[in-house]
């Protein structure tokens, strides 16, 4: 058996919420169920695909001048592995439940294993071996030489084809999974850095006791979920969204001020700003757009941002990564019948198609997405106008059968929520 699961985004705490020690057991303990149902199972094999431990969601980078998309080099090192290593130290707790796993399995004479996926929140733990002994340790995954996590994984025995699934996504992954993307500096320079903005200039009203330490908390509390937003371009309306809750004139007029001053800033950036191609409609001049809270763009812009929209926004929140997974070579090739991604949040099982086998019977083939394990904010449908949002915690998983394992059965798919 295979247990599929992804973006658990654990991070150092200094950003956001970080899923509690008890969902990690509820899973353990519906894995043991899961294996007790089943027939005699070969093997059990978690694969963790991607986004499991949150590098790029830490307001650490601020504190320094180094970044991810800066060049390998000791200092960024430096930074990466102090983030990993407060990640594993905040979720140590979460963490004991695969060495619990691996002596229940044993004393069950069932092969356990971890395999560990690279996400576009991850990506930089495979730049540096120590920090890949760092998660290979704390998975109690065989380093050796510590060798690279892979961006994918093809299981012929379960006929599945799986990766974290940002290949598919122009702001996450950009051709080359080993450098950064638009969307680290998204998540570093506006989504880390904005909230720190909001809680100084609150600091200052506070001294002048023009805020409360309610109203001030209120905020802090707001606007630290912007990461988990989805999609993350709806992110200006959760700020409106936090703006129209707060009745302090001066708070609104902060909240607002320091989100457009961190926007102009990121269009500031080297990097950000060598990927603007002058003269074409890019995904550059669709963010600077999409970003401000009003638009201080010309026609000729917005013409280009609405020649871009279908390109990079696609109109339903799962996007069009079933397509993808219809496409991908080892389906084409029927080598895969099952397709598992992560990556958006969104839980998924869509039937891809069907086909007839030399037996006589017909072959399923399934795309999957295993959602995620965190809190996520959704737009409301029939009001989006008034920039609510609601919001649930997440658990899903996905597990792959070999076809003596469980006798007729594929897969078993288990996702929970609670809002």
């Amino acid at each position: 058996m295979l247990m599929f699961l992804s973006d658990v985004h654990l991070t150092d705490g200094s950003s956001g919420e970080t899923i509690k020690p008890t969902a990690f057991t509820i899973f353990a303990d519906q894995l043991k169920k899961i294996v007790e149902t089943a027939s005699p199972l070969q093997e059990v094999r978690i694969v963790l695909l991607g986004d499991i431990f949150d590098i790029i969601r830490s307001t650490q980078w601020l504190t320094t001048s180094v970044r991810p998309w800066d060049p390998e080099s000791d200092a960024q090192k430096a930074v990466v592995e102090n983030i990993l290593t407060q990640i594993l130290a905040k979720n140590a707790d979460s963490l004991t439940v695969f060495g619990e796993l691996r002596n229940y399995f044993n004393a069950k004479r069932i092969p356990f294993e971890v395999d560990y996926i690279i996400g576009n929140h991850d990506w930089i733990v495979n730049r540096y071996p120590s920090c890949r002994r760092l998660v290979a340790k704390a998975l109690g995954i065989p380093s050796g030489t510590a060798p690279l996590f892979p961006c994918e994984l093809f299981e012929p025995d379960y006929k599945v084809f799986a990766r974290h699934g940002d290949i598919y996504d122009k702001f996450n992954n950009m051709g080359d999974r080993n450098a950064s993307s638009l969307g680290d500096a998204i998540v570093i320079e506006l989504l880390n850095k904005y909230p720190q903005m909001v809680e100084a200039g609150m600091t200052a009203l506070a001294t002048r006791n023009k805020v409360t330490s309610r109203e001030q908390q209120k905020v802090s509390d707001l606007l630290k979920e912007l990461d988990n937003i989805r999609p993350i371009l709806d992110a200006p309306a959760w700020v409106l969204m936090v703006m129209n809750k707060c009745d302090n004139q001066a708070v609104r007029q902060l909240i607002e001020k320091s989100w457009e001053q961190c926007v102009d800033e990121f269009f500031e950036i080297p990097f950000i700003k060598n990927q603007d191609i002058p003269f074409l409609p890019d995904t550059i001049d669709l963010l600077q757009v999409a970003l401000h809270l009003s638009s201080r763009t010309s026609k000729k812009l917005l013409e280009k941002v609405t020649e871009l929209k279908d390109r990079f926004i696609p109109s339903r929140i799962e996007g069009d990564y079933h397509e993808k997974a219809f496409i991908e070579p080892r389906v084409r090739s029927r080598e895969a019948n099952f397709v598992l991604y992560g990556h958006t949040h969104n839980q998924l099982v869509i039937p891809m198609d069907q086909e007839p086998t030399k037996e006589g019977s017909v072959q399923d083939k399934v795309y999957f997405n295993t959602g995620t394990w965190r809190k996520t904010w959704n737009k409301v449908v029939f009001d989006p106008a008034s920039r609510e949002f609601v919001g649930w915690h997440v658990l899903s998983y996905v597990a792959l059968f070999k076809p003596e394992e469980n006798g007729p059965y594929n897969f078993e798919v288990w996702n929970g929520a609670l809002g």
